[in-house]
Formats: structure tokens, sequence, C-alpha cells
């Protein structure tokens, strides 16, 4: 009968061991995130840089979102408790901001203004946020 017992407990023990030891990764949040601010007032530039953003960051680092190392948001900061984002960010326009977090705080911030002036041109649009994103990622 304790045989029978042991049996169990160590069937019980081998399917549950692979969790031991290892982080909720449902729980973390992402160590990076692009996230393009705006606000209620949106004009044809700012819906392009919108667009060629979340189209770059899909293509260039969909395996980065996928694993949950970068996160891809919009922030419109006239929405309600957003307006912080102005102070903590420095901004006085539509902004993309790449940011690192350390559990679960955000431990540096870059702005990428240049989308202001690659907007005409899709090719270097796209090879500025790459650039400044991987470069970003791989540290100080």
């Amino acid at each position: 009968m304790r045989l029978k017992y042991f049996m169990i407990f160590l069937i019980s023990f081998a399917l549950l061991m692979p969790t031991f030891g290892q982080a909720d990764s449902a729980s973390e949040p992402p160590r990076f995130t692009a996230t393009y601010y705006f606000t209620n007032v949106r004009c044809p530039s700012c819906l392009t840089i919108e667009r060629l953003t979340e189209s770059t960051i899909k293509t260039e680092f969909a395996e980065q979102l996928e694993s949950g190392l970068l996160e891809w948001r919009t922030i419109n900061i006239d929405g309600d408790g957003n307006f912080h984002f102005v102070k903590d960010y420095n901004l006085y326009t539509k902004s993309v901001i790449i940011s690192e977090n350390e559990d679960g705080k955000e431990v540096r911030w870059k702005n990428l203004p240049k989308v202001w002036e690659l907007l005409g041109n899709e090719a270097k649009f796209g090879k500025y946020l790459k650039d400044e994103i991987t470069a970003f990622m791989a540290g100080p």
C-alpha cells in the first residue's frame, strides 16, 4: 500500500516539477514598450506616423512581440488620467517613445523625434525606427 502512495507521489511530483522555480510570465510586464502618444486632434501626418510605426514594429519585431519581450500600444493623452505622460516624457507633440521596464518599473526611455522628419519616406522611416529600437533594446 505504501508503494502505491509513493508511486502516486512520484508521478505527481514529476508532473509538477517543470513549473517549480519558473516565473509566471503571464504576470510579468513586457521588458520593452513602444508607444505612440497622440491627442484627440488627429491630422493626416499623425495618422501616418501611427500607421508606419505600427507596421514597422509588427514587421521588424514580430518575434519580440510574440515572445512578450516587446509590446506595441497607442495612448491618447487626452484620455482620462493620461495627461501625466506629457510631463513624464516632456511631450510637446505626438510622439513615439520606446521604454524599458524592470520588475514592473520603467528604468529608461527614449523619444524618437525623427518620425516627423521621415514620415514622407516609408523606407527611411522604417529603417530609422528599426535601428533606434534595436539599439535601445541592446542596452545603454
